[in-house]
Protein backbone atom coordinates (compact mmCIF):
# COMPACT_ATOMS: atom_id res chain seq x y z
CA UNK A 1 0.00 0.00 0.00
CA UNK A 2 3.11 2.46 0.33
CA UNK A 3 3.13 3.93 -3.07
CA UNK A 4 -1.08 3.48 -3.28
CA UNK A 5 -1.54 6.10 -0.60
CA UNK A 6 -1.09 9.34 -2.84
CA UNK A 7 -3.95 7.65 -5.34
CA UNK A 8 -5.92 6.47 -2.37
CA UNK A 9 -6.21 9.53 -0.62
CA UNK A 10 -4.99 12.33 -3.59
CA UNK A 11 -6.14 10.58 -6.79
CA UNK A 12 -9.41 11.05 -8.75
CA UNK A 13 -12.88 9.29 -7.08
CA UNK A 14 -13.73 6.00 -8.90
CA UNK A 15 -17.07 3.85 -8.52
CA UNK A 16 -15.34 2.08 -5.41
CA UNK A 17 -16.05 5.37 -3.62
CA UNK A 18 -15.06 8.60 -2.69
CA UNK A 19 -11.73 7.77 -0.63
CA UNK A 20 -10.10 5.06 -3.19
CA UNK A 21 -8.99 5.52 -6.79
CA UNK A 22 -9.63 1.82 -7.94
CA UNK A 23 -11.60 -1.40 -6.09
CA UNK A 24 -8.22 -2.69 -5.50
CA UNK A 25 -7.06 -0.16 -3.35
CA UNK A 26 -9.99 -0.35 -1.48
CA UNK A 27 -9.58 -3.72 -0.36
CA UNK A 28 -5.59 -3.82 -0.31
CA UNK A 29 -6.26 -1.25 2.31
CA UNK A 30 -9.06 -2.94 4.19
CA UNK A 31 -7.01 -6.17 4.33
CA UNK A 32 -3.40 -4.79 5.17
CA UNK A 33 -5.34 -2.53 7.85
CA UNK A 34 -6.89 -5.66 9.60
CA UNK A 35 -6.08 -6.11 13.52
CA UNK A 36 -3.42 -8.33 14.57
CA UNK A 37 -1.47 -7.61 11.33
CA UNK A 38 2.16 -6.94 11.62
CA UNK A 39 3.74 -3.48 10.85
CA UNK A 40 4.00 -2.82 7.19
CA UNK A 41 7.73 -3.13 6.04
CA UNK A 42 9.79 -2.24 3.22
CA UNK A 43 13.80 -3.34 2.56
CA UNK A 44 15.67 -0.40 1.19
CA UNK A 45 13.67 1.57 3.29
CA UNK A 46 9.94 3.70 2.42
CA UNK A 47 10.41 6.29 -0.21
CA UNK A 48 7.43 7.98 1.01
CA UNK A 49 7.55 11.75 1.78
CA UNK A 50 6.27 13.03 5.44
CA UNK A 51 3.40 14.61 4.01
CA UNK A 52 2.19 11.41 2.96
CA UNK A 53 2.35 9.77 6.04
CA UNK A 54 0.62 12.84 7.69
CA UNK A 55 -2.37 12.43 5.14
CA UNK A 56 -2.49 8.59 6.34
CA UNK A 57 -2.94 9.43 10.33
CA UNK A 58 -5.48 12.19 9.40
CA UNK A 59 -7.84 9.68 7.24
CA UNK A 60 -7.10 6.98 9.39
CA UNK A 61 -8.22 9.20 12.67
CA UNK A 62 -11.36 10.02 10.24
CA UNK A 63 -12.40 6.65 10.38
CA UNK A 64 -10.80 5.58 6.89
CA UNK A 65 -8.74 2.34 5.92
CA UNK A 66 -4.92 3.29 4.99
CA UNK A 67 -2.90 -0.36 4.62
CA UNK A 68 -1.33 0.42 7.89
CA UNK A 69 -2.45 -1.79 10.76
CA UNK A 70 -2.71 -0.85 14.88
CA UNK A 71 0.00 -2.82 16.71
CA UNK A 72 -0.40 -2.24 20.34
CA UNK A 73 2.59 -1.29 22.06
CA UNK A 74 5.05 -2.03 19.10
CA UNK A 75 6.56 1.46 19.67
CA UNK A 76 7.70 1.56 23.09
CA UNK A 77 6.87 -1.86 24.82
CA UNK A 78 8.38 -4.03 22.26
CA UNK A 79 11.80 -4.72 21.69
CA UNK A 80 11.88 -4.58 17.91
CA UNK A 81 15.61 -7.10 17.48
CA UNK A 82 13.92 -9.20 19.87
CA UNK A 83 10.42 -9.77 18.48
CA UNK A 84 10.06 -11.72 15.08
CA UNK A 85 6.85 -11.67 15.55
CA UNK A 86 6.28 -7.92 14.87
CA UNK A 87 9.29 -7.19 13.20
CA UNK A 88 10.90 -9.02 10.37
CA UNK A 89 14.79 -9.26 10.07
CA UNK A 90 15.31 -11.28 7.79
CA UNK A 91 17.21 -9.41 5.78
CA UNK A 92 18.86 -9.13 1.83
CA UNK A 93 22.34 -9.12 0.88
CA UNK A 94 23.25 -5.54 0.39
CA UNK A 95 20.52 -4.13 2.17
CA UNK A 96 21.48 -1.04 4.15
CA UNK A 97 18.90 0.11 5.37
CA UNK A 98 14.69 -1.33 6.48
CA UNK A 99 11.58 0.69 8.10
CA UNK A 100 8.13 -0.34 9.69
CA UNK A 101 5.39 1.47 9.54
CA UNK A 102 2.06 0.75 12.10
CA UNK A 103 -0.31 2.56 14.71
CA UNK A 104 -0.13 2.49 17.90
CA UNK A 105 -1.40 4.51 21.13
CA UNK A 106 1.38 7.23 21.84
CA UNK A 107 2.93 7.67 25.25
CA UNK A 108 4.24 10.54 26.94
CA UNK A 109 7.91 11.01 27.35
CA UNK A 110 9.49 11.71 30.72
CA UNK A 111 12.17 13.61 31.79
CA UNK A 112 15.49 12.55 32.00
CA UNK A 113 18.16 15.15 32.59
CA UNK A 114 18.03 18.09 29.77
CA UNK A 115 16.47 15.36 27.25
CA UNK A 116 13.38 12.86 26.89
CA UNK A 117 13.57 9.74 26.96
CA UNK A 118 11.18 6.59 26.62
CA UNK A 119 12.33 2.87 28.29
CA UNK A 120 11.53 -0.36 27.39
CA UNK A 121 10.59 -2.60 29.91
CA UNK A 122 12.95 -5.51 29.31
CA UNK A 123 16.68 -4.29 28.61
CA UNK A 124 17.94 -2.33 31.51
CA UNK A 125 19.15 1.02 31.21
CA UNK A 126 18.08 1.01 26.92
CA UNK A 127 15.17 3.54 25.63
CA UNK A 128 14.42 5.87 22.96
CA UNK A 129 16.02 9.38 23.40
CA UNK A 130 13.81 12.04 22.17
CA UNK A 131 16.64 14.24 19.47
CA UNK A 132 14.27 16.22 17.91
CA UNK A 133 11.05 17.71 17.36
CA UNK A 134 9.49 19.57 14.40
CA UNK A 135 6.11 21.38 14.31
CA UNK A 136 3.94 20.61 11.00
CA UNK A 137 1.81 23.50 10.58
CA UNK A 138 0.33 22.52 7.84
CA UNK A 139 -0.87 19.34 9.06
CA UNK A 140 -1.29 20.68 12.49
CA UNK A 141 0.48 18.36 14.46
CA UNK A 142 4.13 17.86 14.88
CA UNK A 143 6.83 14.61 14.02
CA UNK A 144 9.35 13.58 16.90
CA UNK A 145 12.56 11.59 16.42
CA UNK A 146 13.90 8.92 18.49
CA UNK A 147 17.70 7.37 18.90
CA UNK A 148 18.04 4.36 20.85
CA UNK A 149 20.36 4.40 23.44
CA UNK A 150 22.37 2.21 23.69
CA UNK A 151 22.15 0.48 20.46
CA UNK A 152 21.86 -3.20 20.89
CA UNK A 153 24.48 -3.94 18.56
CA UNK A 154 27.45 -2.33 17.34
CA UNK A 155 26.62 -2.56 13.78
CA UNK A 156 22.64 -1.36 13.95
CA UNK A 157 21.54 1.53 14.61
CA UNK A 158 17.61 2.02 15.62
CA UNK A 159 15.52 5.03 15.05
CA UNK A 160 11.84 5.89 15.85
CA UNK A 161 10.12 8.74 14.33
CA UNK A 162 6.38 9.71 15.67
CA UNK A 163 3.57 11.44 13.71
CA UNK A 164 1.07 13.03 15.82
CA UNK A 165 -1.90 15.32 14.83
CA UNK A 166 -3.02 18.00 17.55
CA UNK A 167 -6.11 17.47 19.73
CA UNK A 168 -5.95 13.58 19.04
CA UNK A 169 -4.65 11.25 21.13
CA UNK A 170 -5.99 7.82 19.94
CA UNK A 171 -3.19 6.89 17.69
CA UNK A 172 -0.20 8.08 16.51
CA UNK A 173 1.86 6.87 13.32
CA UNK A 174 5.02 5.46 14.01
CA UNK A 175 8.20 4.46 11.27
CA UNK A 176 10.98 2.83 12.37
CA UNK A 177 13.70 2.79 11.13
CA UNK A 178 17.18 -0.17 11.08
CA UNK A 179 20.29 1.01 9.60
CA UNK A 180 22.97 -1.50 9.06
CA UNK A 181 26.80 -1.36 8.92
CA UNK A 182 26.39 1.96 10.91
CA UNK A 183 29.80 2.96 12.70
CA UNK A 184 28.27 3.36 16.67
CA UNK A 185 28.02 7.10 17.26
CA UNK A 186 28.13 8.63 21.59
CA UNK A 187 25.23 10.45 22.20
CA UNK A 188 25.84 14.31 23.01
CA UNK A 189 27.87 14.74 26.01
CA UNK A 190 29.46 11.19 26.48
CA UNK A 191 32.37 9.85 25.35
CA UNK A 192 33.53 6.41 24.20
CA UNK A 193 35.30 3.94 26.22
CA UNK A 194 37.65 3.90 23.77
CA UNK A 195 38.03 7.48 23.25
CA UNK A 196 38.34 7.74 27.10
CA UNK A 197 40.87 5.51 27.50
CA UNK A 198 42.83 7.34 25.04
CA UNK A 199 42.56 10.47 26.44
CA UNK A 200 43.38 9.20 30.00
CA UNK A 201 46.37 7.48 28.30
CA UNK A 202 47.06 10.74 27.11
CA UNK A 203 46.47 12.27 30.14
CA UNK A 204 49.46 10.00 31.77
CA UNK A 205 52.14 10.20 29.04
CA UNK A 206 51.79 14.49 29.11
CA UNK A 207 52.17 14.37 33.04
CA UNK A 208 55.27 12.02 32.68
CA UNK A 209 57.13 14.38 29.96
CA UNK A 210 55.89 16.88 32.04
CA UNK A 211 58.10 15.73 35.36
CA UNK A 212 60.82 14.63 32.90
CA UNK A 213 61.09 18.45 31.56
CA UNK A 214 61.10 19.59 35.52
CA UNK A 215 63.98 16.78 36.97
CA UNK A 216 66.05 18.11 33.85
CA UNK A 217 65.32 21.56 34.66
CA UNK A 218 66.35 20.89 38.21
CA UNK A 219 69.62 18.93 37.47
CA UNK A 220 70.48 21.87 35.33
CA UNK A 221 70.15 24.25 38.14
CA UNK A 222 72.12 22.29 40.43
CA UNK A 223 74.37 21.49 38.08
CA UNK A 224 75.13 25.10 37.74
CA UNK A 225 74.78 25.64 41.41
CA UNK A 226 77.96 23.24 41.72
CA UNK A 227 79.49 25.20 39.37
CA UNK A 228 79.24 28.44 40.66
CA UNK A 229 80.26 27.08 44.26
CA UNK A 230 83.59 26.04 42.66
CA UNK A 231 84.69 29.00 41.24
CA UNK A 232 83.91 30.99 44.27
CA UNK A 233 85.62 28.70 46.69
CA UNK A 234 89.03 29.05 44.27
CA UNK A 235 91.38 31.64 45.69
CA UNK A 236 91.96 34.78 42.80
CA UNK A 237 95.29 34.19 41.04
CA UNK A 238 97.98 36.74 41.91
Amino acid sequence: MLQEWKAELNGPPAECGKDYCCNFHATSALEEGQPGKSPVFRPRGISVKDSALFDALIAWNQGKAVGIPNCEGAAILKSPWNDSKLFNLSFLEGEAVREWLFFDKPRRAFGSGNRRQRSLPDHSGRGWHESRKQIMKEFDGQKRSYYMDPQPSSDQDWHLFEYEVNNSDACALYRLELKFGSVKRSPKGKVSNEVADLQKKMGKLTAEVATDGATNVKGKAKKKANAGNIFSSQSPMT
